[in-house]
């Protein structure tokens, strides 16, 4: 906390008021590079809605391969977002007659949606197994002017690849099977990004897993 609180104070540090948290942009379009044991390519599209909501759509392609054009599998998500200031959500605080503002510092938000999984073996047929719940939620700080940071937490549950191998003494295909973990996954992240203009910006995040290993992203968005 002490490092986030740092962070948010040497972004205002150049004798700017705090930021209002309508200027964080939730309107953007950006494409990134993931890697972990394996690398992934996704896409992400951001689009306003009325007053404080938004609507993302995300699509990542998992364990790619160059050489021969494959891949592990592909996931698609679509979810609702809402944010708003701390200081909007939390106008004042009074305590025995004492009333203290609080200021945005920080931008809260909130997306919730689904998302489904497909294998390349199957890459077109979405079974209704294959969509679970996707809940993303953190917080978001410093200026939209330059650098920005967000710590956030991705519950959902996942699927698992798991290989299905032939009984001794029996002659049989092998066939790769998965299937839902029955507990949700928890991804903790972090991330920075530099706004290179009003219009794009560069960042990059890291985030852990309970089921997958961590996973290094690197991006360019453009926003409008």
């Amino acid at each position: 906390m002490s490092v986030l609180l740092g962070f948010s104070l040497l972004s205002f540090s150049e004798g700017e008021e705090k930021e209002d948290s309508n200027n964080f942009k939730y309107s953007s379009i950006g494409i990134d590079l993931i890697q972990t044991d394996k690398t992934a390519i996704g896409a992400k599209v951001s689009l306003p809605l009325p007053g404080s909501l938004y609507v993302v759509l995300e699509r990542k392609v998992e364990g790619v391969d160059a050489s021969d054009n494959s891949y592990d599998r592909v996931i698609n998500a679509g979810r609702i977002g809402i944010h708003g200031g701390i200081g909007d959500i939390f106008s004042s605080v009074s305590a025995k007659g004492l009333k203290l503002n609080v200021k945005n510092i920080f931008d809260v938000f909130g997306e919730f949606g689904i998302k489904s999984t497909a294998y390349e073996s199957d890459i077109n047929s979405f079974s209704e197994d294959d969509a679970q719940a996707n809940i993303i939620a953190g917080l978001r700080f410093g200026n939209d002017s330059g650098w920005e940071g967000k710590i956030f937490v991705d519950m959902s549950k996942d699927s698992e690849i798991k290989v299905k191998t032939c009984p001794a003494g029996q002659v049989c295909t092998q066939a790769i099977e998965y299937e839902l973990d029955d507990e949700t996954d928890r991804k903790f992240g972090a991330g920075a990004q530099y706004n290179i203009n009003k219009r794009s910006a560069i960042y990059f995040e890291m985030s852990s897993s309970k089921i997958f290993d961590s996973s290094m992203k690197i991006g360019y968005k453009l926003k409008f």
